[in-house]
């Protein structure tokens, strides 16, 4: 593609604030219109496009990493971030340079302002993701897993014509939006799928659903638990698939549920580039770490960060947490966006811990501490609220209640750990 020169003025990190004012519009016409004005980067390079409720971004990571094992130059695009707007992009493995990503940036704003007023405002999210693929395109990827914001039918990233797509699991989020039944969010998140392969986690009932969207599509469904399957724990699983048996692989974590997300990643990866080098893949597994998922900050007391945000989430970090007798005095720090079902999300969780400490997250959706607080459902367990609006105070109060042999546990919202990055970076175990 013919790279133009973007210039060097403006702050690109303030750009991309600044339309963080225009909140979330559903849609793709100043998608399609922005990535028609840059020669349709997306069509340079195949891609792998995972949608669903949880996991998305781990299986993400782990799908372009299996493909740069298999000697592709490969990229990730993940949202939201933890340290920084180009993290979100990630090149073999790597984030992508600052430098590089906001030149993407200051391409898209060029884009941007030769838009025809009657498309509206172009949102955050529409800017970073045509960002994101112009980026990838510029570093000459040759594969990208892309994950999907909210929904699928109209989120920014449903440009793509994929050949293989991930639906990791569906549960109530965003009931607002996408649908008030699993049914409906499933509509929305399966409408991605146009042809070629589609790759299915958990579904829990909605199984003839996927049938009848991949028929509707003329696509093929591969569905975990029938045509593909994986038995074992984080340090030792395998994966079964309409190819063969790989075994012997492991992850760098604790969390029980990274396993399926490694495996619907293998299953994709596969599906686009054929039988997998056992050997390379088990690498490409062993070395990937998940920033925000069951990370270990610290061990005294043991502090880890999860990005569990709803409470499917919240019960499969229970599970994770549960294996690994994680030791009392118990404390988990939390911040929750207003559209979650943080009431539910409290009594999940509130059960196997001592204390709860509420907090806010600086993303304006965030529920205030006090209100976290007051929606903290009525429990047999003796439970401890203390409301503390300051994230970083919060844990450092946490610290305090767990004493060196406890447990702190931060979760709740991706942007409360972006808020605690310094926090979590430095005290890296």
């Amino acid at each position: 593609m013919t790279i133009k020169p973007a210039g060097t003025s403006g702050d690109w990190r303030g750009y991309l604030d600044s339309l963080a004012a225009f909140g979330m519009r559903p849609g793709l016409e100043r998608v399609e219109a922005l990535l028609s004005a840059l020669d349709r980067p997306q069509d340079g390079f195949r891609s792998i496009h995972i949608v669903g409720t949880n996991g998305k971004s781990s299986t993400t990571r782990y799908a372009a990493a299996i493909c740069a094992a298999h000697g592709l130059r490969s990229a990730a695009y993940l949202s939201p971030h933890i340290t920084g707007y180009a993290e979100r992009v990630q090149v073999d493995g790597l984030p992508l340079a600052a430098e590089a990503f906001g030149h993407a940036v200051l391409r898209v704003r060029e884009a941007v302002a030769a838009l025809p007023r009657e498309l509206g405002e172009t949102t955050q999210f529409e800017a970073l993701t045509v960002a994101a693929l112009l980026a990838m395109a510029e570093a000459d990827v040759a594969a990208a897993a892309v994950e999907a914001g909210l929904g699928g039918r109209l989120d920014a990233t449903n440009v793509l014509r994929a050949p293989v797509v991930v639906l990791t699991n569906i549960g109530l989020e965003h009931t607002d939006v996408l649908g008030d039944t699993r049914a409906a969010i499933f509509a929305e998140k399966a409408a991605v799928i146009k042809g070629g392969d589609a790759v299915f986690g958990a579904l829990e009932g909605l199984e003839p659903a996927a049938e009848r969207v991949c028929a509707a599509a003329g696509a093929r469904a591969h569905m975990l638990g029938r045509d593909f399957d994986v038995m074992g724990r984080p340090s030792d699983f395998a994966v079964t698939t309409e190819c063969g048996r790989y075994d012997g692989f492991s992850v760098p974590t604790d969390a029980a549920y990274q396993v399926t997300n490694a495996a619907l990643a293998l299953e994709a990866a596969e599906l686009l580039l054929g039988r997998l080098d056992s050997e390379r893949t088990r690498q490409a597994l062993a070395a990937t770490a998940v920033p925000g998922r069951l990370q270990v900050v610290t061990r005294h007391p043991l502090l880890l960060a999860d990005g569990a945000h709803n409470a499917d989430g919240m019960r499969a970090l229970l599970g994770s947490l549960g294996a690994m007798e994680f030791p009392r005095p118990r404390v988990a720090v939390i911040a929750v966006m207003r559209d979650k079902a943080y009431t539910e999300m409290l009594a999940t969780i509130a059960p196997e811990f001592d204390v709860i400490v509420c907090t806010t997250a600086s993303e304006p959706r965030s529920l205030r501490a006090d209100e976290l607080a007051a929606a903290a459902p009525p429990t047999a367990h003796a439970l401890r609220l203390e409301t503390e609006p300051d994230a970083h105070i919060a844990v450092r109060r946490a610290q305090e209640l767990a004493g060196s042999a406890g447990t702190v546990v931060v979760c709740g919202s991706l942007y409360l750990l972006e808020d605690l990055a310094d926090m979590l970076a430095a005290g890296a175990a």
